[in-house]
């Protein structure tokens, strides 16, 4: 007969024995679909092969696509969330077996929609007909390079990254649960580790969305992901210059703060300020709460290279007003080196920034928002645009002005 008493320890066993299993799965798929790791043999020969698409292909490339979209991409979801139920601390300490068993079919799962995603992106996405700069594209609907190099690059660099974050968050809770035969680590318990672990199925449920998006959205929509850093980079160098501008006293030792110094600097600072603020409007009135957020056709007659030019436009102009708030610093601080050439440079430089994405939203985006209800939305950002570029070249001729008497620091 069996005996109770040890009934314990050997469901502990068996959970472990389990673990083990988990732990080595989850270490497999990382090594598999780590970024740095070196792509399946076979994807260079379906590179090699797939070198020509013809246009009579494209609707091989648009079952490939709907693929993507409405089965792999939604199964993996599905299969990340089932994951996160298996993994959660409570139902591990509640149901240990039958989690660990349900984690070792979900990484079968995984496995399988991971091969067949890669398969279906090399044959989407050939290593010759996907650089994002393409000039000769216009025709290719939503096929251009540019949504093609995004695709590889967000499940390359991206997704495959974010599961292997998720492999070995869920593997650092099933140590430290105690359900392996791994050493637990002392600097840590399960709860902290599940809050971190939730952190990267967040991420990687995000990154599946962006790989949605890139058939299902606009082109000017899909350019929305270049622009987020640089359009917080740029508000938050807006903030900084009104703060050096704000007259403020410490009451703790009697001083002012760090503030802009020099009746030149102060002067110049001032007429950066409508500088940033028309340069974060303009980028403000194209976004999701703009131009983007209008029925434009998830395609249009632009090529991939101007598509790359639009996103990195806001990357460009970033540059110029850090560059800028630099030379202000460093002007302030009385240190040599800053002249009136550096200010003129920059604002040059400013002023032609923005004239190729206002082409290409004139030409390509604005004709093509459907006037509905006759309320002539067209003329409304049309007229929005002249008035735009008219405010930024007098913001920048202000600028100038003043920029050209600036005596600098000797």
């Amino acid at each position: 007969m069996l005996d109770s008493s040890k009934l314990p320890n050997q469901h502990q066993r068996h959970c472990r024995h389990f673990g083990d299993l988990v732990l080595y799965g989850f270490r497999r798929l990382s090594n598999k679909y780590h970024p740095t790791a070196p792509e399946p043999p076979d994807l260079a020969y379906i590179e090699d092969s797939l070198l020509v698409l013809s246009l009579d292909q494209v609707k091989t490339q648009r079952a490939l696509a709907n693929e993507l979209l409405w089965s792999l991409l939604p199964r993996l979801q599905r299969q990340i969330i089932s994951l996160s139920l298996a993994v959660d601390v409570s139902n591990l300490r509640h149901e240990p077996g039958t989690n660990l068993n349900s984690i070792l079919q979900i990484q079968a799962e995984l496995d399988h929609v991971m091969d067949h995603l890669g398969y279906v992106i090399a044959t989407l996405c050939p290593e010759a007909t996907t650089q994002p700069n393409q000039t000769d594209d216009h025709h290719l609907k939503e096929f251009k390079s540019y949504r093609l190099h995004r695709l590889k690059t967000k499940f390359q660099d991206v997704l495959s990254g974010r599961m292997g974050t998720i492999y070995d968050a869920a593997s650092e809770i099933i140590q430290q649960m105690e359900l392996s035969s791994t050493p637990v680590r002392t600097d840590c318990n399960p709860e902290s580790l599940e809050k971190c672990f939730y952190r990267h199925v967040f991420h990687a449920l995000d990154a599946i969305d962006v790989m949605k998006d890139c058939f299902k959205t606009s082109e000017l929509a899909v350019v929305q992901d270049s622009w987020d850093q640089p359009r917080r980079s740029i508000g938050g160098q807006l903030q900084f210059i009104i703060e050096m501008l704000t007259p403020s006293y410490d009451p703790t030792n009697g001083l002012a703060p760090g503030k802009f110094v020099g009746e030149s600097v102060i002067q110049l600072a001032n007429l950066t300020s409508p500088i940033f603020k028309l340069s974060r409007i303009f980028f403000t009135k194209l976004s999701k709460r703009g131009l983007t957020q209008e029925r434009i056709p998830i395609y249009t007659e632009i090529s991939s290279d101007q598509i790359e030019n639009l996103a990195q436009s806001a990357v460009h102009v970033d540059d110029d007003l850090w560059q800028l708030v630099k030379y202000l610093s460093t002007a302030s601080r009385g240190e040599a080196g800053v002249t009136s050439n550096n200010f003129i440079r920059i604002a040059e430089s400013l002023r032609t920034r923005f004239d190729s994405p206002l082409l290409i939203v004139l030409m390509y985006f604005i004709p093509m928002i459907p006037d509905t209800d006759g309320l002539n939305v067209q003329k409304h950002y049309e007229s929005w645009c002249v008035t735009w570029k008219t405010q930024m070249a007098l913001a920048i001729y202000n600028f100038e002005q003043v920029a050209n008497s600036f005596e600098g620091t000797p």
